[in-house]
């Protein structure tokens, strides 16, 4: 045999080979692709479940204040009722009557807006101990959850019986998911709605879990041991974090407050200087200069306090 055959021999065999590994690169493109699509339309069905399954009222919450006034009530752990709206709001209209009585109804005014400010500081600062409780309390939940599924509990089972051992707020969070249940929606989707009402991204995490648990199977009790950690964790550097900015956060809401506070208590107490001042075009021009810088070192300040 020539060495001319030789080479054309082993030209054909390189030819044939870069076809093949030409071949296998595309075949495994095209499994790739496939896989890609797979799962984006899984990902889109379960979107697409989820937005299904959302109340209505829940998805256009911007028409419709009183189903947000009362989720926000609901946070707050009160009943949106006759006696709360008495407790809360009684003293605020107390006080606004005797501001009528002795500084008129500018008085009567500045009164109402620092009774509406401190309410609304006292209704904050009670959701962020509650939301600040049920995240102390969710990693345990979780450990129970795993210990009931451990001796072979179902998830649904587990989940059911391990919030007779919770104490509240996160009882009445669970048990509220339960009778969702109840009512006809899958454990993942109820857990899902009131991780969006009380505003617990943990919560929208654990209905992850619990979907994967439900539709795929596999070691769901590892899944969620692992995500009772990373709560753990996550709060431990929180923690951290807020010891390390209480100063400065307390700082803004003082420097923030205190002109509020003052200029509330001196409207109360002598309206007619202020009164006065705003007839006068310089104490006006004054008034609304402070005015200004308030808003401004208000926004500041929250900006502040956020970025820490």
């Amino acid at each position: 045999m020539s060495s001319a055959t030789l080479l054309l021999a082993a030209m054909a065999l390189g030819v044939t080979s870069l076809g093949l590994l030409l071949l296998a690169n595309a075949q495994a493109r095209a499994r790739k692709e496939q896989a890609d699509a797979f799962v984006r339309a899984q990902t889109e069905q379960v979107r697409l479940r989820y937005a299904a399954g959302q109340d209505p009222q829940l998805q256009q919450p911007a028409r419709d204040l009183k189903r947000r006034w009362e989720d926000f009530l609901r946070r707050a752990d009160l009943v949106p009722n006759r006696r709360t709206y008495v407790k809360w709001g009684g003293p605020c209209v107390l006080l606004t009557l005797a501001a009528l009585a002795s500084g008129g109804v500018l008085g009567a005014a500045a009164m109402a807006v620092v009774c509406a400010a401190v309410s609304a500081f006292v209704l904050w600062n009670r959701v962020r101990r509650i939301r600040q409780k049920m995240l102390l309390q969710l990693p345990g939940f979780l450990d129970g959850v795993v210990r009931l599924m451990t001796i072979g509990s179902s998830v649904p089972a587990a989940f059911q019986n391990s919030i007779a051992n919770t104490d509240a707020p996160l009882r009445q969070c669970l048990v509220q998911a339960v009778h969702l249940q109840r009512a006809g929606k899958e454990l993942d989707q109820a857990v899902l709605q009131m991780g969006r009402i009380y505003h617990l991204q943990e919560l929208v995490l654990l209905a992850s879990v619990l979907r994967l648990s439900v539709r795929y199977g596999g070691r769901a009790d590892v899944m969620m041991e692992r995500t009772a950690a990373f709560m753990r964790d996550r709060e431990q550097a929180q923690r951290e974090l807020m010891a390390l900015s209480a100063e400065t956060r307390l700082s803004a809401w003082i420097l923030g407050l205190l002109p509020l506070v003052v200029g509330g208590g001196l409207f109360v107490l002598n309206a007619g200087y202020v009164l006065m001042m705003w007839r006068d075009p310089t104490g006006k021009t004054m008034l609304l200069t402070a005015l200004a810088l308030e808003i401004a070192g208000a926004f500041m300040l929250y900006r502040l306090a956020k970025s820490i």
